[in-house]
């Protein structure tokens, strides 16, 4: 009756450690599942990579009530060696497809680019290891926000070597703020769009919108353009084509330079929804995660037979077999069991929401929260929240972020938060430029289109979609 207990208390333990390994690796995104797998493989010799799997018929996959429990019995089972179909076989896929993915090519940072440019100056070494700091300090859009003074500090700190504020500023100057990208090393936005003034040919335009950065920058940000052109006594029209001048220079040093293209991150959409005959197909997109199996070989090592170890050190070869194999097994079961959660959760996302996938449309997104999918899958909303966040789904008009299908209703339940906001982004991408909508107005408009909605609210959603008041939306 002992041992039973001790036996039940085990079991207990080891479904306790694979829930905590499923968590983690629903959390995961396809990309750091691919990265967790080969770390398990070269951990534990008793994985090994399948090469020679291939893809099954097509098959359907639609989710049933019991999947989750059927799953499970893989951890009851004594005989089994491996679990290669984990992967759900690509479902609703030919093996004659071909598949291309995209590849990444390195290239320099723009910080490298600048030491580069940093080595035709002949500078002397003290200027030189100044001219570097400078842009070991800019910050990803190649400004630099670190002030001249903390720079001064840092050296004394750092190289126990004492450098002025005005070497700092003559280095930055005459030597950061001539390399390209054009406007690198600015301090704000004005200096960045002044240094792009600054190369361009003097016209009598061109010395208006150096006037208006340099002396009226406030009243241009706040777009008060009738103070503005009181100011400078101009017209309407000369105002206006000083504006276009700066409104066509770029806000970030490094916004046009090819390396924010070459730093942007490969989004890996871990679900593919597809329209056939008028029907959303799911499918997980796991094509290039590496498909496991037990290593036979290592797993038959429990029959050899070692002369010349000790019968201690043989039993403990022996566990240390069983514990891999075990531990083998019981990872590819978790992964299979992974598959399962994120394609049921998926499943009732896209039933849920399935006129915005056929349409495309934000209008047709319906109110959805973290506890309704829950429901609907029987989980617990920790396990949904894990499956819905860093997550992507490729559809037939783009890849978008699960986090983007949920939304709180408001007003009657049918409403989501996300139709309001897409129809504020209709009227406000349509209205006069010369009059642009207040949040009064839209409030009044939304109502009159059956929205019951606070003009506080619509200002919390326009704040949230980095849309700025009716004032700073005038344009001359």
């Amino acid at each position: 009756m002992q041992k039973h207990s001790l036996s039940q208390q085990q079991q207990l333990k080891q479904t306790a450690a694979q829930t905590v390994q499923l968590m983690r690796l629903v959390e995961l995104s396809t990309t750091g599942l691919e990265q967790e797998i080969l770390k398990e493989v070269e951990e534990n010799p008793a994985l090994e990579v399948d090469h020679e799997v291939e893809l099954l018929e097509e098959e359907n996959l639609e989710p049933e009530q019991n999947a989750l429990e059927e799953i499970k019995e893989f951890y009851d089972e004594d005989e089994y060696d491996s679990y290669d179909d984990y992967l759900l076989q690509e479902n609703n896929r030919s093996k004659d497809d071909v598949f291309f993915f995209p590849t990444a090519s390195y290239s320099n940072s723009f910080q490298e680019n600048l030491l580069q440019q940093l080595h035709e100056y002949e500078l002397s070494e003290r200027n030189a290891l100044i001219a570097e700091y400078i842009i070991g300090c800019l910050d990803e859009n190649g400004y630099l926000l670190v002030d001249i003074q903390n720079i001064v500090m840092d050296f004394l700190l750092t190289y126990n070597m004492q450098i002025k504020s005005e070497e700092v500023e003559n280095i930055l100057t005459t030597v950061i703020q001539q390399f390209e990208p054009v406007g690198v090393g600015a301090r704000n936005i004005q200096e960045c769009l002044r240094l792009q003034l600054n190369l361009k040919e003097k016209t009598p335009t061109v010395e208006i919108a150096k006037t208006i950065l340099n002396e009226y920058f406030d009243l241009f940000a706040k777009k008060q353009y009738d103070k503005l052109q009181s100011a400078l006594h101009i017209n309407n029209a000369t105002l206006k084509i000083a504006i276009n001048v700066i409104l066509k220079l770029h806000p970030y040093p490094v916004f046009s330079s090819e390396a924010i293209e070459n730093r942007a991150t490969q989004i890996t959409p871990d679900f593919i929804i597809t329209i056939e005959d008028d029907k959303l197909v799911l499918n997980l997109n796991n094509y290039h995660i590496p498909k496991l199996k037990v290593n036979q070989e290592f797993k038959n090592q429990f029959s050899f037979y070692y002369p010349h170890l000790s019968k201690e050190k043989k039993m403990e070869a022996e566990q240390f077999i069983k514990d891999n194999v075990a531990q083998a097994k019981s990872f590819i079961g978790t992964l299979n069991l992974r598959e399962l959660v994120l394609f049921d959760t998926m499943y009732a996302i896209m039933d849920k929401q399935r006129a915005y996938f056929l349409s495309g449309d934000d209008k047709k997104l319906k109110p959805m929260i973290l506890k309704d999918i829950a429901q609907v899958v029987k989980m617990d909303v920790s396990t949904v929240s894990r499956v819905s966040n860093s997550k992507y789904v490729q559809t037939p008009f783009g890849t978008i972020p699960l986090k983007h299908l949920f939304s709180e209703s408001i007003g009657n339940e049918d409403t989501s938060s996300k139709e309001v906001k897409s129809i504020i982004t209709e009227l406000i991408e349509n209205e006069s430029k010369s009059k642009p909508l207040t949040d009064d107005l839209l409030c009044s408009i939304l109502k009159e289109k059956g929205y019951e909605i606070a003009r506080r609210t619509i200002a919390k959603y326009r704040e949230q979609m980095g849309i700025p008041v009716g004032r700073l939306r005038k344009e001359i």
